[in-house]
């Protein structure tokens, strides 16, 4: 077999969204003669790096039949860290990889290299972002081992403006150092078009051929049956999992005029513009507040289910629009429980944030899961892949949060008179993680 590192700071037993795209590699890299060999955080260390975090060892279960290697790296703590406020400003402000994990991880990561390095003779090292720190750390031993580098990036350093960048100065300072990681890597690939479509329109010297894309997807068996949401159902649930990744402060520094804020933001810097309320469940919420308003007699059908760690402004967005009642937080769930969670809901939420100007570049990876589940999406997206995906699998209701009029009178409808979604098969199969995995064999074997 062909040996490779693989890189893969979040990786199971963390139970976070970043570690299902390289688990589900490790999981089907065998059937095409790759062994990885994975660095990660070692267990052990997550409360150093996270709050509340426990492992989940029930994820590593399906990759126990493979031939792999994971060594688990421990870490200085970096949390002790940030509990002086002016450290923790300066490792924010001065630091252009959004975030600081990698510095605390590094010197651990190179002497666990070097020691794989005396047992292992990898022909390519991957490895997958965020955080982003760590492709710093993988470009530094591809130089200094001479091994070809491919980078997996499941989200845009240059272009990821959930806030602002800190001046104009560290944006331009990021770009250059985007540049580097990208010229000195044999292959960049993201998860979506629109990744490569801002990556070649923000570094339109690199190659258009170093860019490829393999989206993230689902590995559980499909029957492509029709999706059905039948009108005499008594209570209709609707069901998310996960974080909403909205911040109503980071918003109010994205859209607040420089003149307007507090000294030390006045600089602040962003490529563009992103509406992350968006990605947030207010539009539902707007949505069936309306329509409860004209139709009182379906508020006591609908039930909203959340599954996740639950955001503080969450509560008083809750009561805003007066569905205290019609609202439910389950907290925090393990995998398995999720599955469980997923089948006793009638629909599930997708969101997507708002690129003024542009297009959404994120397909949540939630979006696979509910359609392994096989359940009806209902989606307040954006333009962008997030909504192009939806439609192409034929797999969800597509409602314009801008269009909230519109909104109420598709709900109204499926919840009268139901709904019959035919998924794509065609579509959706190409989204298998074993078909995922032989791309990314393909690139690593050219």
């Amino acid at each position: 077999m062909t040996e490779i590192f693989f890189i893969a700071y979040q990786f199971p037993p963390l139970n976070v969204g970043g570690v299902f795209r390289p688990l589900k590699f490790v999981k089907y890299f065998n059937d095409f003669g790759i062994k990885p060999v994975v660095f990660s955080l070692s267990p052990e260390c997550y409360p150093k790096i996270y709050e509340n975090k426990k492992p989940d060892y029930n994820l590593l279960t399906e990759i126990n039949h493979v031939e792999k290697e994971i060594i688990y790296v421990k870490t200085d703590n970096l949390l002790v860290a940030r509990k002086n406020k002016l450290q923790t400003f300066s490792q924010i402000y001065f630091n252009l990889t959004k975030g600081t994990e990698h510095k605390k991880w590094e010197k651990h990561f190179f002497k666990a290299a070097e020691n794989a390095l005396k047992n292992h003779k990898p022909e390519i090292i991957i490895v997958t972002a965020p955080p982003f720190g760590v492709v710093e750390l993988a470009v530094k031993l591809s130089k200094k081992t001479g091994i070809p580098l491919i980078i997996d990036m499941r989200d845009s350093l240059s272009m990821w403006v959930s806030q602002p960048f800190g001046s104009y100065f560290h944006y331009k300072l990021t770009l250059r150092k985007e540049k580097k990681w990208f010229n000195h890597a044999k292959k960049v690939i993201a998860v979506t078009k629109q990744m490569v479509n801002d990556w070649k329109t923000v570094h339109p010297k690199i190659p258009d051929s170093k860019f490829s894309v393999i989206p993230n997807g689902f590995d559980r068996e499909v029957d492509f049956s029709d999706l059905i949401i039948k009108p005499e159902k008594e209570k209709i649930t609707i069901g998310y999992i996960g974080s909403f990744y909205y911040n109503p402060n980071t918003r109010k520094q994205m859209f607040t005029p420089w003149y307007k804020k507090r000294l030390h933001r006045k600089l602040q810097y962003t490529p563009r513009k992103e509406d992350w309320l968006y990605r947030s469940p207010y539009f539902l919420f707007k949505t069936l507040y309306l329509l409860f308003k004209k139709h009182p007699e379906l508020k006591n059908k609908i039930k909203i289910k959340f599954a996740g760690v639950k955001p503080d402004w969450l509560e008083s967005m809750i009561t805003d629009f007066e569905m205290k009642e019609n609202t439910e937080h389950t907290g925090f769930l393990n995998h398995k429980e999720i599955y469980g969670f997923q089948k006793n809901c009638d629909l599930m939420l997708a969101t997507s944030a708002k690129v003024i100007n542009g297009e959404d570049y994120c397909i949540a990876g939630k979006t696979f899961d509910y359609i392994a589940m096989q359940k009806p999406i209902l989606a307040f997206v954006t333009n962008g892949a997030q909504k192009n995906f939806i439609e192409n699998s034929g797999t969800g209701i597509i409602c314009n949060p801008d269009d909230t009029e519109n909104s109420v009178n598709k709900l109204k409808n499926i919840f009268e008179n139901g709904i019959t979604l035919k998924p794509n098969k065609d579509f959706i199969e190409k989204h298998h993680r074993k078909t995922l995995t032989k791309e990314l064999v393909k690139i690593i074997k050219t």
